[in-house]
């Protein structure tokens, strides 16, 4: 069976090898639990994949996809906010999962000095201060906004707060953690090693 992504390994599109298969409800064939090993060598962990009558992977175990690169100085308040964020997606706590994303990107900003109580001035103080480029500023704004859909009752559009917008506010979160720490890094590493005899 090939799968989307290992969540252990987050290889793409990964071939596996069924182990056991058991019906899920007694009786009821329309939902299995299938454990599943990762074929790529540097994985071979296990995965419990729950699938329908066709063999369609409807749920992974573990969730997965919501580490950030562990060599990347990254604090444990965002990394855990992210992965909370990740995992309210997964349970389809969709409102749940846009606000946890947009404590991350408060968080980042706060940490690039960015003390501001509103995050609406905090992105404008980071773009101003060239703290963030200007590209990422729709990226930002779109995670207020949609943070604030979870986090305010008062102009509540359950309409907007879905699984499609949770998931891509989590990777415009993804892609400003990405920026924020990850690229700086790699580029010192990069200069570092060039400047070595």
């Amino acid at each position: 069976m090939i799968i989307e992504k290992c969540p252990h390994c987050e290889t793409q599109h990964v071939q596996t090898e069924p182990l056991h298969t058991q019906v899920f409800v007694p009786g009821n064939p329309d939902t299995n639990w299938t454990v599943l090993r990762c074929q790529n060598n540097r994985c071979r962990h296990l995965v419990l994949a729950i699938t329908d009558r066709h063999g369609n992977v409807k749920q992974l175990y573990p969730s997965g996809g919501f580490e950030l690169d562990s060599e990347a100085s990254i604090s444990q308040e965002i990394r855990g906010d992210f992965r909370e964020a990740g995992l309210c997606l997964k349970a389809g706590c969709y409102k749940a999962s846009m606000v946890m994303s947009r404590r991350a990107l408060q968080r980042c900003l706060k940490e690039q000095g960015c003390t501001q109580h509103n995050l609406i001035d905090a992105i404008h103080h980071a773009v101003s201060s060239s703290i963030l480029r200007r590209a990422f500023q729709p990226l930002a704004e779109e995670i207020r906004q949609y943070g604030n859909l979870g986090a305010h009752p008062d102009n509540d559009q359950l309409a907007n707060a879905n699984q499609t917008s949770a998931q891509q506010i989590l990777e415009f979160t993804r892609l400003l953690i990405h920026e924020f720490y990850e690229v700086p890094e790699t580029a010192g590493r990069l200069r570092q090693n060039r400047q070595q005899p």
